[in-house]
């Protein structure tokens, strides 16, 4: 499993900095489209990255078990950017691309908030699932975050807007959040009086 540590944990970083490259800096980055399509495939892969790193700290988690949950982080990592819609009230790219502000999603706040109460409820009530739950939510929207963070920092209502993170501090970020959840998570999982594998369709 370290060697999988290792790998992914320079897949994200390269993921991040290849992917924001191929997204603004190349030949067809002008183009509306393809930058939606690529910025949310780089979102996505950042998830699935994250989540794998997530799950090469626990051997008790079945395979089946933990693909669920790393598609779930998967998606939800890239479905962020939907709040573009609701905000602009379009479904144009051109609508989607020129907001003046940013949607509820993207608000690390928000998620902060969300989180924390799932997090107190399933440490409280012993529910390994939405314990479980929770990190992949923690996940998926501190990459997809971070990343955009790059460019226009965190927004953390009601302060505003952080300074952009820098690129180092960014790649930094990407690549340790991953292992250092999933310690804070084994340390929680560790008072549960019984452990009972994530079953999403106790959540859904």
């Amino acid at each position: 499993m370290r060697f999988f540590n290792v790998f992914f944990t320079l897949a994200i970083v390269l993921t991040a900095y290849i992917g924001d490259v191929i997204v603004f800096r190349s030949k067809y980055s002008d183009s509306l489209k393809f930058r939606a399509i690529t910025d949310s495939l780089v979102h996505a892969s950042l998830g699935f990255l994250s989540s794998l790193i997530f799950f090469c700290h626990d051997y008790n988690l079945s395979v089946h078990i933990s693909a669920l949950n790393v598609t779930f982080c998967t998606i939800v990592s890239s479905l962020i950017d939907v709040d573009h819609a609701f905000v602009a009230r379009s479904i144009y790219l051109k609508d989607m691309t020129n907001l003046k502000h940013r949607g509820i999603f993207h608000c690390t706040t928000f998620w902060l908030l969300i989180t924390t109460i799932i997090l107190l409820y399933s440490y409280l009530e012993k529910k390994t699932n939405l314990y479980l739950l929770s990190f992949m939510l923690i996940l998926a929207y501190s990459s997809h975050h971070i990343r955009d963070g790059n460019r226009r920092g965190l927004w953390l209502y009601p302060f505003g807007s952080s300074a952009p993170i820098d690129k180092p501090l960014y790649l930094f970020l990407l690549a340790v959040l991953p292992h250092l959840l999933a310690c804070v998570y084994h340390i929680g999982k560790s008072s549960f009086e019984k452990s009972i594998p994530v079953d999403f369709t106790m959540v859904v």
